[in-house]
């Protein structure tokens, strides 16, 4: 009987090698060998799944999508604002989560690199704003109905800002990490507030 492969999960595991190849070097330096090599398959393998680097990074940055709006949306509705004394202690949390996660998620640690990339690919720079429209969208939804009508577009763009500043120094240990439980209130002081 033939082995049944589960060539979704084979696919996520060429994506997290991808991943661990780009904390070691830059993007244009990784080959589909080095990807191969790290999922621990051989190259002609990972072409059964992938036909090039730039669809290994597409479908990154789609799985970058998925996984920031999948997982703001689950927070929020497993965290009731009603739970949280203030908006601020709310949005502190859910900043919290954002800086440090939860155990054993697969995180894309790289999406920045992605990011980058979009300034010198027009695909990926279209692929990358779609990625930010579709997560401002969630982002928006999630706070009017966690918050009312107190909060909308303008501070679900503020706080887009902010997670990806978060995520890029926090995955990168690029600061202490001190401040994750009052992000948002230290910002508040900044402003005077």
């Amino acid at each position: 009987m033939p082995k049944i492969v589960d060539r979704d999960a084979v696919r996520l595991d060429i994506l997290m090698a991808f991943q661990r190849c780009i904390g070691r070097k830059p993007i244009d330096k990784i080959s589909l060998r080095d990807i191969a090599a790290e999922a621990d398959m051989s190259h002609p393998k990972l072409l059964n799944y992938f036909s090039s680097k730039n669809e290994i990074i597409y479908t990154y940055i789609r799985y970058t999508r998925d996984y920031i709006s999948s997982h703001c949306e689950k927070w929020f509705r497993e965290n009731l604002r009603s739970s949280y004394g203030s908006n601020l202690e709310y949005l502190n949390a859910f900043m919290k989560y954002v800086a440090e996660g939860k155990e054993g998620e697969l995180r894309p640690v790289a999406a920045s690199q992605t990011f980058v990339l979009g300034y010198y690919d027009s695909e990926i720079g279209r692929m990358v704003r779609e990625e930010f429209e579709h997560w401002h969208s969630t982002m928006d939804r999630c706070l009017r109905e966690a918050c009312g009508g107190e909060l909308g577009p303008g501070e679900a763009e503020a706080l887009m800002y902010l997670c990806v500043g978060v995520m890029v120094c926090n995955y990168n240990k690029a600061l202490s990490g001190d401040i994750n439980g009052d992000i948002i209130g230290r910002l508040a002081e900044l402003a005077g507030q």
